[in-house]
């Protein structure tokens, strides 16, 4: 099992490499768009998986229709249409967040009207509720890593690192040392020892790739954002953990079954992708 994860994670991390070195050749190319956007796809098709294994009838079909459309706009405006992607950042992040807005705005209001024409309304709040929160907790959250590719490629690298190694160190560490739980009433198997370990494997990620690839900032600030994204990085995993928890089963979906599914394997990177933004930003 374990064999088998590391040469399925080696392969993913090669095709990822691949991929944003074809993206950093064919400038304002689809590569990335399209890529994380199958990402996000699959994660939110999870969620709404273990949305109805809770009872939830989520709209899965328009939550799915709105993360793609809201991907290929985002592409399509930010840049086909000539916008520089360093600038994505510009005026205190309203460069990006003003679409955002108008687009979660949207979402909420196509949700509404979808549920009120297509669902009874004895389980309304439930229904809708799910729909919304599987596009707010996946392709909201996940849409930042765009805005973080628009500061380069190497940002999205470090970044990616920062949760991923993280993990890897919390669960070479936890395994090999064990100690006293971190949080058994939602992953028995994380540990105290794991986590502080992760957060070191964390900061030492983030230095090394803002070191390695030449990355702006110091590299105090790098210590910073991989403490600061890994810690965030690590709640993300108990977040979603508590939501599979929440439905009754161990992985998220049947897709990439190694790392418990698609919303597994991203987990950690969803709710550190905003942090990780912002931390940028007023570097």
């Amino acid at each position: 099992m374990v064999r088998t994860r590391v040469i399925l994670g080696s392969s993913l991390i090669a095709g990822l490499l691949a991929l944003l070195w074809l993206d950093s050749l064919l400038a304002r190319g689809p590569a990335f768009h399209a890529f994380i956007g199958a990402v996000l796809v699959a994660g939110l098709v999870e969620f709404y998986g273990l949305a109805a294994r809770e009872g939830s009838r989520p709209l899965r079909g328009l939550g799915v229709a709105l993360a793609v459309v809201f991907v290929a706009a985002d592409y399509a405006v930010r840049v086909r249409q000539g916008a520089v992607l360093a600038e994505w950042f510009g005026s205190a992040l309203g460069g990006f967040y003003a679409p955002m807005a108008l687009a979660a705005a949207l979402a909420v209001l196509a949700v509404a009207v979808g549920h009120l024409c297509c669902r009874d309304t004895r389980q309304w709040l439930a229904d809708a509720g799910a729909t919304v929160l599987g596009l707010f907790y996946v392709w909201f959250l996940g849409a930042h890593v765009f805005a973080i590719r628009g500061l380069g490629v190497g940002h999205v690298l470090a970044f990616i690192a920062v949760p991923k190694l993280g993990d890897a160190g919390a669960y070479f560490a936890g395994t090999h040392w064990g100690g006293r739980r971190l949080a058994p009433r939602v992953s028995p198997n994380k540990t105290v020892v794991g986590a502080v370990a992760g957060l070191g494997a964390s900061m030492v990620s983030a230095v090394g790739v803002a070191w390695g690839l030449g990355l702006e900032g110091g590299l105090g600030f790098w210590a910073a954002f991989g403490l600061v994204v890994g810690g965030v990085g690590q709640a993300g995993d108990l977040v979603e953990s508590a939501l599979k928890r929440s439905a009754g089963v161990k992985d998220s979906g049947r897709l990439l079954p190694q790392f418990g599914g698609v919303l597994d394997t991203i987990d950690s990177l969803l709710l550190s992708a905003p942090v990780a933004v912002w931390l940028l930003a007023l570097r």
